[in-house]
Formats: structure tokens, C-alpha cells, sequence
């Protein structure tokens, strides 16, 4: 890796920062010792925001050759706005804006550029690991993958990478400069001052080519939840928006926008889902409706003006979320009558219950994140569709549905997992793979009985302790009217009968 791309760099990685002097300093030093010796394809930048930790004096002995510092001279309250300020000083054909405080992987780097040089696709997104703020690794990916890469456009990316998780880390995507429209970025970023990177990643690259790289990028630094919180509730009171804004309202204004735009369908609003810290996933749609809920909340028991939703931004998200998910509909009914109470259209007394009702609904809503995948049932297989495919799985695939269905480049496993770009195909060779079928009981099975064999024993146990202390019950009664003692003989009778269905259950 000698030779230099003629119209320069292959990549540019731009490092904006703010006030991390020493970590900007040693991730820098990093790359200059093990990433610039085995490639002149690569440019560094480092585009200091105005940081008062002496950022400056720190990285300027090690600029030259390939690293650049450029120091602004007005400060730029949001990381978005210093990264879409700083396009304009990258050189390379494709961009990489590394976080100033992630962990880059250098073999991933270098591979990188013999896919930069294959044109293999327009925005690679990567499958980097989770490390808290001390460094120690939460999980090894953001994504179950099993392939090397799965190359995906359109309403895909989406469905595959989500939004507010692995496609939001800037550290986690490398994007082709040319592609990159500097204007829909200052567009995006007017919706709402978080997020707004990904609405233009998604706007500029959606139709065009996309890799999701089954390799860690970096080694992507996330804080935890109660800190990230607490960071947004300054930049919330900042912006004079609600604590939630952000997540609730305003992610739903994004995807608006998106939608708007042609950028995605509205059918794929409910398919999108989102990787946690721990390594499970959720649905986005849900949780934006949460967000909006506790908004409501903070509405109604906050005081300062901050809080207050504006009505016809609220309808028209309501209304958006519902024509996308109609399953949404539901969700909304409790919150807008907490919203009536907010309005001073309802009584206060019913918030409590209204809180109840909507926590039952989102938890019932939530069991089964893929119910808008779902497509019907076919000869003992459930049939979904998926990102990419056409799917057809048996309820007793290793693990369930709920988790072969969270790998994002799923693989047939036959005949389990059935696979397809046409519905009617999967469909004929699921029926062939019935008819040879003979189901295996898993391992758990004969632990599974041995819990049935405990439940039914303790419930014969209990029957007959409650027939017992009824009998001494009526023993000492016996002098109770005729009535009393048909009324004793009716509760007798059931419980013999209880007693009955018990011993069945055993021996089933």
C-alpha cells in the first residue's frame, strides 16, 4: 500500500473535537505509529472546536506529512455542526468522521481502502464492538451477523442498521465525499440538532450502494444511559425543548422528513429496529411512542414552559406514526387523553390510571417486535418478511423465532429457516420440507416434563390441604342449615374436581 489514489487521499479521517485534549492527543498518536507507516492513502485531520484544555498546544508537534490540525476561531455548539463545517477540509474520496474518543481497529482500516479501491459500495457501515467509558467491551458487535458483509439500498439500510444506534455512531460509518450533499445536511440538521447526521446519510446514500462490514471499525465508546441522559438535558434546556424531545417528537419529525422525501416508505417505519448496549434489540416505532408518552407526562407535572407540547406538532406526529403503523392507533389513545390533561380538558385524577393503561398496552405491544414482518402461517412454518428476504421458520429453531430473526444477514438453516426472494417459492418449498419433517424434541424436553410433573403434585398437594381444611371447616359447623351444608356439598364437589383434573395432568 504504497501508491497514492491520483485525486488524492483514498480517506480522510476527520477527528473533530472539543475539550479532549489527551484523548484526541493519544488516539492521533495512535494512528501516526500504526496506521501511517503501512499506507500514503490515508489523511488525518484534526478540527479542534474551539476546546479551552489545550487541544492546540497538544496535537501540533505531531502534524506534518499526513496530519493536519485546523483550529476554529468560533465555536460551534453541536458535533454535528463541527462535522458538517469540516466536509469542506476533507481531501479523500471517502470520509471517515472518527469520534475523538473511540478505538479504531487498524487491520479494518487498511482493508477498508482495498474496498475503496474495488468500489465495492457508496457508505459502509461496520459492526464495531461496545466499550463503556473505562474501556471494558459491553458487547462484541452491534448486530447479529454471520456473513462477512451484506450489501443493501434502500428501505433495507434502514431495516438492517436502524437509526439511533449503529448507523448514529460517526466512528462506525465511512461515506464516498463526492456523494455527500453539504446542503441536505444543514436541512436535516434544522429538524432537530441530534440525529440530524443520520437523516443525511440516509438522504444522500439511501438509493445508492451500502455495505454493512460484519468487522469492528472501532471500538465504539458509549456512556452510560443515566450520563447520556443527563448530557441531552442540558443540551434539552439549551435548545428549550423537553427533556425528551429528542427521542420522542423530534425522531418522529426525522422520519417525517424521510418519508417525505421518498428517502423511505412508510411501511418501513414499523420494521425498523435498534441494537441496545447488551446486545438485544427493539423496536424504533415503540420507543419513539414512549418517548412522546413521557413527554406528555413531563407536560402535565413540569411547570417550566419548556415542557408544553405544541398541538399541531403534536397531531401531526400522531397522525404520522399512525398512518405509518395502524397498530400505533392504540398506543396513542391513552396519550392523548393525558394530553387533554395537559390542555386542562380532562381531571387530573385520571393520570394515574391513564399511566397504568398505557404502560399494560407498550408492554402487550412490545412482546413481539417482528408482528408487522409476520405474513402468515404455512405448513408449520411462520412466514416473514424480512429486510432482504422472503422467510419461512419453524417455532422449535434453536433459540425461537424472536432470535433467528434478529440476525440481520440471515443464512437457511433447512429445514428451520427457509429463505427466498419470492413468496410463492418459500411457500412450495416450505410444504416440501413439512412433508419430510419429523420434528425433534429439544433437550430441555424432558426437563420441561419434570417441571409439568412438579406443578401438577404441587397442585394436587394444595387441593387436597384446601379439601382438608374445609372438611374440619365443616366439622365444626356441622350444626349449619340444610342450605349451608348443600352449599358445603357444591364446593366439595369442585374441588374433587380439581383434584381429578390434577392427577390427568400428571398423567399426561
Amino acid at each position: 500500500m504504497n501508491s497514492t489514489l491520483p485525486d488524492g487521499p483514498a480517506l480522510t479521517i476527520c477527528i473533530p473535537t472539543y475539550n479532549r485534549g489527551k484523548r484526541v492527543h493519544a488516539l492521533v498518536l495512535f494512528l501516526k505509529q500504526n496506521l501511517l507507516p503501512l499506507t500514503k492513502e490515508v489523511e488525518i485531520i484534526v478540527v479542534n472546536n474551539c476546546s479551552t484544555d489545550k487541544t492546540r498546544e497538544m496535537i501540533e508537534p505531531l502534524t506534518g506529512d499526513s496530519i493536519t490540525l485546523v483550529n476554529r476561531a468560533e465555536f460551534l455548539d453541536t458535533a454535528e455542526l463541527n462535522m458538517f463545517c469540516s466536509l469542506e477540509l476533507c481531501n479523500g474520496e471517502f470520509v471517515w468522521y472518527h469520534g475523538d474518543d473511540d478505538i479504531p481497529a487498524i487491520d479494518t482500516i487498511l482493508s477498508v481502502i482495498a474496498m475503496i479501491r474495488q468500489d465495492a459500495a457508496d457508505l459502509y457501515v461496520f459492526n464495531s464492538p461496545v466499550i463503556d467509558d473505562e474501556g471494558v467491551i459491553l458487547s462484541r458487535h452491534m448486530a447479529n451477523m454471520r456473513t462477512s458483509h451484506l450489501d443493501v439500498s434502500g428501505n433495507s439500510l434502514l431495516e438492517t442498521a436502524g437509526f439511533v444506534f449503529m448507523l448514529a455512531g460517526i466512528s462506525n460509518v465511512i461515506f464516498r465525499r463526492k456523494s455527500a450533499n453539504i446542503e441536505t445536511a444543514w436541512e436535516a440538521n434544522s429538524i432537530q440538532p441530534l440525529y440530524g447526521h443520520v437523516c443525511w446519510f440516509l438522504a444522500c446514500f439511501g438509493q445508492l450502494r451500502s455495505r454493512i462490514v460484519n468487522r469492528p471499525l472501532v471500538y465504539y465508546r458509549n456512556s452510560e444511559p443515566s450520563q447520556q441522559v443527563a448530557h441531552f438535558k442540558k443540551v434539552a434546556h439549551h435548545k428549550n425543548v423537553g427533556d425528551h424531545h429528542f427521542w420522542g417528537i423530534g425522531v418522529a419529525l426525522q422520519l417525517k422528513w424521510l418519508v417525505d422525501r421518498s428517502v423511505i416508505s412508510a411501511s418501513t417505519l414499523p420494521r425498523i429496529f435498534e441494537g441496545r448496549r447488551d446486545g438485544t434489540r427493539f423496536k424504533l416505532l415503540n420507543e419513539v411512542i414512549h418517548k412522546i408518552y413521557t413527554q406528555t407526562i413531563d407536560s402535565i407535572v413540569q411547570n417550566e414552559e419548556r415542557f408544553c407540547i405544541n398541538q399541531q406538532t403534536f397531531n401531526e406526529v400522531r397522525n404520522f406514526l399512525v398512518s405509518c403503523d395502524l397498530f400505533a392507533y392504540d398506543l396513542f389513545e391513552p396519550i392523548e387523553k393525558l394530553n387533554e390533561i395537559a390542555m386542562g380538558q380532562r381531571s387530573r385524577q385520571e393520570l394515574e390510571s391513564l399511566k397504568r393503561n398505557f404502560e399494560r398496552l407498550l408492554s402487550l405491544h412490545s412482546l413481539d417486535i417482528y408482528r408487522n414482518n409476520w405474513q402468515g402461517e404455512r405448513s408449520g412454518y411462520q412466514i416473514y418478511r424480512m429486510a432482504c428476504h422472503w422467510v419461512a421458520v419453524r417455532p422449535e429453531i434453536e433459540g425461537g423465532i424472536i432470535n433467528a430473526l434478529s440476525i440481520i444477514d440471515l443464512e437457511e438453516q433447512a429445514p428451520l429457516l427457509l429463505i427466498d426472494d419470492d413468496f410463492e417459492t418459500l411457500v412450495s418449498r416450505a410444504a416440501a420440507h413439512a412433508k419430510e419433517y419429523i420434528p425433534t424434541p429439544p433437550p430441555q424436553a424432558s426437563q420441561s416434563f419434570a417441571g409439568l410433573e412438579r406443578l401438577g403434585q404441587q397442585h394436587i398437594d394444595l387441593m387436597h390441604r384446601v379439601a382438608h381444611e374445609y372438611a374440619h371447616s365443616v366439622q365444626i359447623h356441622r350444626q349449619a342449615t340444610l342450605l349451608g351444608r348443600k352449599i358445603s356439598r357444591l364446593f366439595s364437589y369442585t374441588i374433587e374436581k380439581l383434584v381429578s383434573f390434577g392427577r390427568r395432568l400428571l398423567a399426561m
